[in-house]
């Protein structure tokens, strides 16, 4: 049975601050204790969360090796995945930060102390390779995983990927285009594992680019998006033809897309809720299960106008996340 209770989070807001070296330095396979702070008056019974560093999932000749880390919760059998995908505007980030969270490895472990495997993936950034390499990354990612999945305790049938920001707009295009081949580079490593996933969780992603981009293309404009341009293979004076429409999930976003969970800022000026919302309209014109959760006055990475604001939109987007991933992936194990 899954916890109940949204056990510990650190959520500290001091944005920029890295996550205490104890949290990520530790050697591979060396138990570590799930963090010790409840959010609500249930009492978490301690446990250990088996934390796994800098695993490469995917080498490419030319490249730094692609690596991810992983939770894994205590006990045996087979665990639900959750693949965590960072933002960054596809130019910056990491596996092991997100949003006003000081300590985000301590937040993945929490949710691996409540049964799930979580990996948290890093991929190639708008200075290494143009799209869809960092879409091929997340698709390897999660080929790599159920290729392994006796080994790390995972339920191959039971995958859900959760990404935040520009993380958000790779995990809905991963989660909109499982077992599409048009994004499979040739010779791709564990070409036999489906790279389909059972569910999908956005925070204030970007899902229809030309939108978000026409601002940034006007002359005159204040917005400086180079390197999030320069991932699209485009510059302040135009773009390939289609590459917007290419990678935007909204043009995926069809009767066979996993469930879907999208949560925005409704201040957001980064990424406007309409973004979110749009995805939502079209998941659940096609017939998919989508729902949207809008947070009030919060804009980007849940910042609001002080950090009590900050810290309530931040635990409150985790708690329904949380509980909608036991929802959705609770099947017998």
């Amino acid at each position: 049975m899954f916890r109940k209770c949204l056990a510990p989070l650190t959520l500290l807001m001091l944005h920029g601050h890295p996550s205490p070296a104890s949290a990520i330095s530790r050697p591979a396979e060396h138990p570590i204790p799930a963090p010790a702070m409840t959010v609500n008056a249930d009492t978490l019974t301690p446990g250990m969360v088996t934390f796994t560093p800098d695993i490469a999932y995917s080498t490419l000749p030319g490249y730094r090796p692609m690596l991810l880390d992983l939770y894994r919760p205590g006990g045996n059998g087979r665990h639900p995945l959750v693949i965590f995908v960072h933002g960054g505007s596809w130019t910056t980030g990491s596996k092991r930060t997100t949003g006003n969270f000081a300590d985000f490895p301590g937040v993945l472990g929490t949710l691996a102390q409540r049964g799930f495997v979580v990996a948290s993936a890093d991929y190639r950034l708008s200075g290494e390779a143009p799209f869809p390499a960092a879409l091929q990354d997340i698709k390897a990612a999660i080929r790599f995983l159920r290729a392994n999945a006796e080994r790390y305790g995972i339920d191959p049938a039971r995958i859900a990927i959760w990404g935040a920001s520009a993380g958000a707009h790779l995990g809905a295009l991963a989660a909109f285009t499982g077992e599409d081949m048009e994004f499979d580079p040739p010779g791709m490593e564990h070409a036999g594992q489906s790279d389909r996933v059972q569910a999908f969780v956005g925070w204030y992603g970007p899902y229809e680019l030309g939108g978000m981009f026409r601002q940034a293309m006007t002359p005159g404009s204040t917005v400086e998006p180079d390197g999030a341009l320069r991932f699209f293979g485009c510059t302040r004076d135009g773009c390939p033809p289609g590459v917007f429409a290419k990678a935007s999930p909204v043009s995926y976003a069809d009767a066979g897309a996993p469930p879907t969970l999208l949560i925005h800022g409704t201040d957001d000026t980064t990424v406007p809720a309409e973004q979110s919302r749009q995805l939502n309209e079209k998941l659940k014109a096609a017939g998919a299960s989508s729902e949207l959760m809008l947070i009030g006055g919060v804009s980007h990475n849940w910042t609001g106008k002080d950090a009590q604001t900050t810290a309530t939109a931040s635990r409150k987007a985790l708690e329904a996340t949380f509980s909608w991933l036991e929802r959705q992936l609770s099947g017998s194990r």
